[in-house]
C-alpha cells in the first residue's frame, strides 16, 4: 500500500519540469544552469530509477545539493527518510526538506511541514542546528553570494585589460551560446543587472541595508560578512 510521502515522490518524479518552473516563478534570482549540470541531473534521476540508490544519493548529495538544486536536497532528504542508500535518519531527513522548501515550493512545504510536526522537541532542537548548517553551507544565500563573487570578478576583469570600457568596439565570444558572440556593452551589461537583481533579492530576505549597489563601490567581502553573520541565527 502506497504511503502519503510515496505519492509525494512519485509526485514530485513525473514531474519534474512542474517543480522546476515553480522554482522560477519565485523572487529568487535564478542561477543559469549549464550543460553539464543538466547531464548529471539526468544521470542522478536514471541511477535513483533503476534503484541504484546509493550511486542515485551520491550524486544528490556532493554534486547537486551543494550548488543549490532544491529537487536534489529533497531528494537527499526524502532518501534519509525513507533509508534509501543512507542510514534511516528522519531527523536529518526533515533538516534536508527544510532546506529544499527555501524558496516556498508547495509541494516541498507540504513534506516538510508534515514531518517537522512529528518531530519531538529534543528532535526539533537538532533538527534546527543541522538545518542551520545545511543553509549556511549549501543554501540559496550561500549559492547567491558565490554567484555574485564570480560575477564580480568578471566585471573586475574588464578593468585593465583591453576592454577599457564596456562600451569598447569588442566582441566577446560565448562558448555556451550557439549565436556566438555579442558586444562588451551587452554582455558587461547582463552582468550588472545580475548583481542588481541578485543585491536587490538579498537586501530584501535579509533585510542588510545595501546603501549603494554600484558594482564599483561594493564591499563584497563586507556583503558576504553580514550574510555570514545573518545565516549564524535560525530566522
Amino acid at each position: 500500500m502506497l504511503t502519503k510521502l510515496t505519492v509525494i515522490l512519485a509526485f514530485l518524479l513525473c514531474l519534474h519540469p512542474v517543480v522546476v518552473s515553480a522554482q522560477a516563478a519565485s523572487t529568487y534570482p535564478e542561477i543559469p544552469i549549464d550543460s553539464k549540470t543538466l547531464r548529471v541531473q539526468e544521470q542522478a534521476d536514471r541511477v535513483y530509477e533503476r534503484t541504484d540508490y546509493e550511486r542515485a544519493f551520491f550524486i544528490y548529495r556532493n554534486e547537486l545539493a551543494p550548488i543549490g538544486d532544491k529537487y536534489a536536497q529533497y531528494m537527499v532528504g526524502y532518501m534519509y527518510l525513507a533509508g534509501k542508500g543512507v542510514r534511516e535518519d528522519h531527523v536529518t531527513a526533515s533538516a534536508w526538506y527544510r532546506l529544499a522548501a527555501e524558496r516556498g515550493t508547495k509541494e516541498f512545504i507540504k513534506a516538510r511541514d508534515r514531518l517537522v510536526s512529528r518531530l519531538d522537541a529534543g528532535e526539533m532542537a537538532r533538527s534546527d542546528q543541522l538545518f542551520v548548517q545545511l543553509r549556511k553551507d549549501y543554501g540559496d544565500l550561500t549559492v547567491l553570494m558565490q554567484a555574485l563573487r564570480e560575477d564580480f570578478k568578471a566585471l573586475q576583469a574588464r578593468t585593465g585589460s583591453r576592454l577599457a570600457s564596456d562600451t569598447s568596439p569588442v566582441a566577446v565570444i560565448n562558448l555556451n551560446r550557439p549565436s556566438g558572440s555579442r558586444s562588451g556593452s551587452d554582455y558587461y551589461g547582463q552582468i550588472e543587472r545580475r548583481i542588481q537583481a541578485r543585491l536587490e533579492y538579498l537586501a530584501h530576505k535579509t533585510q542588510i541595508e545595501i546603501i549603494d549597489i554600484d558594482v564599483a563601490s561594493l564591499d563584497l567581502n563586507r556583503l558576504e560578512q553580514q550574510v555570514s553573520e545573518y545565516l549564524q541565527a535560525l530566522n
